[in-house]
């Protein structure tokens, strides 16, 4: 097995961080790896935007809910969809083709694939980090702190710094809920997921000392009622997107 396999395949959120900076030539390196990600027709729908201003820190740990990794982590980046590059400059194009759902859908992916991109290349660096979802709290908050214009919108940060903790792997689903074969099979998701309830909710025992026993189901289903984000679409229309 070669070190970035054993690398991808130890991954663990890191929340914890020393009291160590991360040096310029190893940001711009982490940046320079988010660009080289795999874009729809080279769009390179996203923009990264790296958040120094400590008032700006405060107001992304607020609207995320109070995250303390968001105020403690040496570089937060946060990630955006960005259409709004395109509509002005892509050539013998119609704006209103921007805000339809696939246009959406485009910047998404490609904003999602660089983050991924900067996160490996950040943890071969000897970084460890974690993906907060949270700042989608409050769009409207975060598109005047952060400037973004209409069809740029604020999707995810990655928090990074150096790790100072060791948390134990996280198991996954069965390979075989994951991985299909030509067709969705789904003839044993019942019992992988049963089975899988089981292992999560030892995995919860052990991480809490007792104090969580939740299965997978019953923890993301807490998860998903309790932040539904209903007005989400609603704020990204508002800003030109998502509209047909």
């Amino acid at each position: 097995m070669n070190e970035t396999v054993k690398m991808l395949l130890n991954h663990t959120s890191i929340r914890k961080y020393k009291d160590k900076p991360i040096d310029r030539d190893t940001v711009d390196m982490i940046i320079k790896c988010a660009q080289m990600a795999p874009t729809s027709s080279h769009f390179q729908a996203y923009t990264i935007i790296e958040v120094r201003d400590r008032k700006k820190i405060d107001t992304l740990y607020e609207v995320s809910g109070g995250q303390r990794w968001v105020k403690e982590a040496p570089l937060v980046l946060l990630f955006c969809a960005d259409l709004y590059r395109g509509s002005e400059y892509f050539e013998n194009t119609d704006k209103a083709v921007f805000g339809n759902t696939e246009c959406y859908t485009v910047a998404v992916i490609d904003a999602a694939i660089a983050m991924q991109k900067a996160f490996i290349a950040a943890q071969s660096l000897g970084l460890g980090g974690v993906v907060v979802g949270g700042i989608r709290n409050d769009v409207a908050v975060l598109s005047d702190q952060f400037k973004l214009p209409d069809m740029v919108a604020p999707l995810f940060l990655l928090c990074l710094g150096y790790p100072d903790e060791t948390p134990g792997l996280k198991p996954r689903l069965p390979q075989e809920e994951i991985h299909k074969i030509d067709y969705y099979d789904n003839s044993r998701q019942s019992q992988n997921i049963e089975a899988y309830n089981e292992t999560m909710k030892q995995y919860y025992i052990d991480r809490t000392g007792g104090e969580t026993s939740d299965r997978w189901t019953e923890h993301c289903g807490k998860a998903l009622m309790s932040k539904t984000r209903d007005d989400v679409g609603v704020k990204f229309r508002k800003k030109g997107m998502l509209l047909r």
